[in-house]
């Protein structure tokens, strides 16, 4: 009798958890999970560089965010960021659209995205700013110069451009440059190549003058030499860097295109013989367009200034 009893217990159990596992699977084959998505595929906002990462809150459903890289000197208003593309799961919608804003000023904003089955997720969109070391203003400080005809011969010769002051005797001395503040702003990159591109401002500081690079021969006649020395635009021009080569393009709104790498503290050759000492940062420019050996002055400054520059460099700090 016992034995009997205690079959029937177990058989009774058995029927209870079977009966239990069998509704679980019941309720689970119910819930069809795309009536539940409200994950975004895809987010992109204007200044925005690379892909959106989101994610959601496995604590808790509701929640979710949303973070992208942004060039926010490319934006005109942080409080009114343009939505590009906004794609979205099967049958869910969102409290923001394509063209839609976002207020990024403080940092963040957020929009709301329901599933089919009306359940929602709000998203929280932050954003980091992309990096570009370039990028900022330079206080000019001073211009030099590596030229000459036979640097192998000892023709060549690495000198501040006032070196030979009286070379140029007309308002615009290269000294002029010495108060300039060169700003370089970051407008966009390019997401193939990586590329970088932007706006700059040089500013003729408070003496409100630009080099004008004309320049006295020995025979005191005069050559305006701004197609070798007026590498960075007066005013308002542009930029572009290389990323794999670092090299830097300044582009005048002429469409003239001067290209320089930046130089960091310490010395750098030119050649075997001559070196040049920067103390803070330059820009460096080699020059190689319209450029001549001319043996019949070797020793003279024409050969420097005028027949055979070969690299102009404006030294700066970065504020």
């Amino acid at each position: 009798m016992k034995t009997s009893k205690f079959l029937v217990g177990v058989v009774l159990i058995l029927i209870f958890f079977y009966s239990c596992d069998s509704n679980q699977r019941d309720v689970q084959e119910l819930i069809d999970p795309w009536l539940r998505e409200r994950t975004p595929i895809a987010f992109k906002v204007e200044g925005q560089v690379g892909e959106a990462v989101i994610v959601n809150n496995w604590r808790k459903d509701e929640d979710g965010s949303i973070n992208v890289t942004l060039i926010s000197s490319a934006i005109n208003d942080l409080r009114n960021v343009q939505v590009l593309s906004l794609e979205l799961q099967y049958n869910a919608t969102s409290s923001l659209g394509v063209g839609g804003t976002l207020d990024l000023s403080d940092g963040s904003d957020s929009f709301v995205v329901e599933a089919e089955n009306g359940e929602t997720r709000t998203y929280v969109v932050t954003f980091d700013e992309f990096y570009e070391p370039i990028v900022g203003d330079y206080a000019v400080e001073q211009l030099w110069l590596y030229g000459g005809t036979g640097p192998e011969y000892g023709g060549g010769a690495v000198w501040p451009m006032m070196e030979k002051s009286w070379r140029w005797n007309v308002d615009g001395k290269p000294t002029a440059e010495e108060d300039n503040i060169i700003s370089l702003v970051l407008k966009g990159v390019n997401e193939e190549t990586g590329d970088t591109y932007g706006t700059c401002y040089n500013d003729a500081g408070p003496d409100g003058m630009y080099a004008s690079f004309i320049y006295d021969d020995r025979n005191w006649v005069k050559h305006d030499l701004k197609h070798f020395y007026r590498c960075i635009p007066e005013g308002e021009g542009e930029w572009e860097k290389n990323s794999q080569t670092g090299v830097i393009t300044f582009i005048s709104k002429e469409g003239v295109r001067r290209s320089c790498t930046l130089l960091t503290a310490g010395t750098h050759a030119f050649d075997q013989y001559k070196s040049i000492t920067i103390e803070k940062l330059a820009f460096n420019f080699p020059v190689t367009e319209g450029v001549e050996d001319n043996w019949d002055v070797i020793w003279q400054d024409d050969a420097k200034y005028l027949h055979h520059p070969r690299n102009f460099v404006v030294k700066m700090e970065k504020l």
